[in-house]
């Protein structure tokens, strides 16, 4: 019995993984010479690994509802604090100033939601200028305190954590942070009660748990991912700029379409493996492009048509179903009226 539920597991993984390798295979027959080595496939692999972090942080607000687009100026903001801490606290350092200051900087968005009861988008959109502007004058400001850690437009992250960012420790890391989020997804309070209400929030009243409260735990649960997300990005890129004209919007985009992806694969995959399949599908294409060399605009594009392609899936699959249900019925209907 259980080996054939590891088998069907086995073949519910392959299918899943198939998609990133046709990708990659249609990217083999296009531009072989620049995509048909192994430091190619460790870049789209390595490329794949912050977004998917960020996403498991996304995933609770995301399915109970919220739509935050102030993650991307929490993480650069994070990220400069993680950077400052790693040169004075080492990898301990970075880690709890990492921690700490995303844990403020979403308890601060998810109160303002929870108490203003302004739409969550809102909230986000005046959250992430103010943010934004914060990250500016701490860059400046360490720029005139602390020349030798920052250029005043971005905070350098330590050097001797820089191998935390590189590939295999990326990787390794991430799998360890897929089965903390696994863990966290399954088997907590949290979790389950953010489905409920996002499925549907009278009958979460009606069963006894407050939304609101609910959708403020999901700013505080995501903000531990966020700041892993934060270090680990601030070791691969080697330093954290700061940003400005709501430019870090678009750090929430990709994590948002491979948690899309993941909750839609989640009939053959757990979410956390979904996840990162649906953030290397998003790497290998945003690989190829710019090993086509086709501009930005083209990029943008691609992106725009892929992210609505993801939102109608869930419609497409769930009219699919519902039109094989239809059928089946019909058939009923016929073999029995055929019998009479």
């Amino acid at each position: 019995m259980n080996s054939a539920k590891t088998s069907t597991k086995l073949l519910s993984l392959l299918k899943a993984c198939m998609i990133p390798v046709a990708l990659y295979l249609v990217l083999l027959l296009l531009i072989p010479d620049r995509v048909g080595n192994l430091d190619s496939i460790i870049s789209m692999l390595s490329l794949a690994v912050v977004p998917t972090i960020v996403a498991y942080g996304v995933h609770f607000g995301f399915i109970s509802g919220i739509m935050d687009f102030s993650v991307g100026s929490r993480m650069v903001l994070s990220g400069m604090c993680a950077a400052i801490g790693g040169h004075y606290g080492g990898a301990l350092g970075m880690a709890a100033a990492a921690l700490l200051s995303s844990l403020l900087l979403s308890a601060v968005v998810g109160g303002l939601f929870a108490g203003l009861k302004i739409p969550s988008i809102v909230i986000s959109l005046g959250s992430l200028m103010v943010f934004e502007t914060g990250s500016v004058y701490l860059a400046r400001y360490c720029g005139k305190l602390l020349p030798e850690i920052s250029t005043g437009q971005y905070i350098k992250a330590p050097e001797g954590l820089l191998f935390l960012g590189k590939f295999p420790y990326n990787i390794i890391i991430l799998v360890l942070i897929a089965v903390l989020f696994d863990i966290a997804n399954s088997r907590t309070k949290i979790a389950t009660q953010a489905r409920v209400v996002g499925s549907d929030e009278l009958i979460a009243r009606n069963i006894g748990i407050k939304p609101m409260r609910v959708k403020f735990s999901t700013y505080v649960f995501g903000s531990a991912f966020l700041a892993l997300a934060s270090v680990q990005s601030a070791c691969y890129s080697s330093a954290v700029g700061y940003s400005n004209s709501m430019a870090s919007m678009a750090m929430v985009f990709r994590p948002m379409m491979a948690v899309i992806i993941g909750i839609s694969m989640s009939a053959l995959v757990r979410h956390s493996v979904g996840i990162y399949i649906g953030s290397l599908c998003l790497s290998i294409m945003f690989t190829g492009i710019i090993a086509l060399g086709w501009p930005d605009s083209l990029q943008n594009i691609f992106l725009g048509v892929f992210l609505t392609a993801v939102l109608a899936l869930p419609t497409i699959q769930r009219s699919i179903a519902a039109g094989k249900r239809r059928k089946a019925a019909r058939r009923r209907f016929e073999s029995s009226g055929a019998a009479n």
